[in-house]
């Protein structure tokens, strides 16, 4: 039978199953039954997911659970996940990138791409098993260090690459859909400030309001070192943990949002608002040049530390405004959702005064 690609989770049967199993030439026996457990419901708005607990017949077990994943069905909703490609970008990370990385992700069972008609699926290995990253409580510093040193495999891997070069599906940070970040900010900013004005320092708020108008320089001068591949969504929520060995290794979930960058666009973020203030505060500086160290051992990144280490100072700059245009324009459907943002932004605006990254407005075009 042709394998048409799912539209809907229920699509995901055992008749579908066993043939896709066969397609990706796994001999494993005939998929006898399914039951669908949606999971992530109100946290991936722009798609849908389900573990799916598989019986088999006779012949070689395959894996027990899997994990599918398709756009949302939500007829509003889908064309924006559509317009910002990150249906597109996650099939073309898993047919085009995936297997040349050296990090630990889920294993791509089926891969099913139909651009024209805008239907995308994927059967993904089940890593659920291993433990989660919580952004809101914050990292510790074990898994702090593991995910700084994540980054660089994936940024080192990328770095001044010409096959990601070549890549155009992979966007850079001045790409047509970055560049109408200012006039987001630019709209959503009286509503951070009414929201969430309390949180910041009296005299912080009119320093952003001299950078909000520069945010698109800014992207346009750090395009110019667009040179390797980036996650960008690079958080505790979409990492988990294999505490088997003697450290954490990091398994790395959802590439949606994958584009080119210099890889601050990742680990400014992680350190800005996914550690406590305290252990920021105290570990930041180490972690980059741990981080920093990885990359140079591969012949990749900044050319010094000082320069990383700016370039992460203003990028922190950037963050804060991004937060809080997220943070008052993303759907909040739960108490931790809410707790999450107001946590997210006392970090990020801690780092910003902790940094000095103010310093830097105006700065991007000397």
């Amino acid at each position: 039978m042709d394998l048409e690609i799912p539209i809907s989770l229920d699509d995901f049967n055992s008749q579908w199953l066993t043939t896709a199993f066969e397609y990706d030439g796994r001999d494993y026996g005939p998929v006898t039954e399914v039951r669908a457990e949606r999971i992530a419901v109100g946290e991936g708005f722009l798609g849908e997911l389900a573990r799916l607990y598989l019986s088999y017949g006779e012949g070689n077990q395959g894996p027990q659970t899997v994990i599918a994943k398709i756009p949302t069905t939500d007829g509003a909703l889908k064309p924006l996940g559509v317009m910002l490609g990150v249906y597109e970008r996650e099939s073309l990370f898993y047919e085009q990138v995936a297997s040349k990385l050296e990090i630990r992700i889920p294993e791509a069972y089926y891969n099913g791409r139909d651009s024209d008609n805008a239907n995308y699926a994927l059967l993904l290995e089940d890593v659920g098993h291993y433990r989660s990253g919580d952004h809101l409580a914050g990292a510790n510093l074990p898994d702090a260090i593991s995910v700084m040193e994540t980054a660089a495999n994936i940024h080192a891997r990328w770095w001044d690459s010409e096959e990601l070069t070549a890549m155009e599906w992979v966007p850079p940070l001045d790409s047509p859909i970055n560049m109408g970040l200012q006039g987001l900010y630019e709209q959503s900013w009286p509503t951070v400030m009414d929201t969430y004005g309390h949180l910041y320092p009296d005299w912080l708020p009119s320093k952003l309001e001299e950078f909000i108008p520069e945010v698109s320089s800014w992207l346009i001068s750090w395009a110019e070192q667009s040179r390797t591949l980036t996650h960008n969504d690079f958080r505790l929520d979409n990492l988990l943990f294999d505490d088997a060995g003697t450290v954490p290794k990091v398994v790395v979930i959802d590439f949606q949002l994958v584009g080119r960058g210099d890889g601050s666009g990742d680990i400014a973020p992680f350190l800005g608002c996914n550690l406590d203030i305290d252990l920021r505060r105290n570990e930041e500086i180490s972690l980059l040049q741990k981080y920093f160290d990885v990359m140079q051992r591969n012949n990749a990144g900044h050319e010094t530390f000082d320069d990383l280490v700016r370039q992460i100072d203003t990028a922190h700059l950037f963050w804060l405004v991004n937060w809080g245009n997220t943070a008052v324009t993303a759907d909040q459907p739960n108490e931790r959702a809410v707790n999450l943002f107001n946590a997210v932004l006392e970090r990020s605006i801690a780092t910003v005064v902790d940094r000095d990254s103010v310093q830097y407005i105006g700065t991007m075009n000397d």
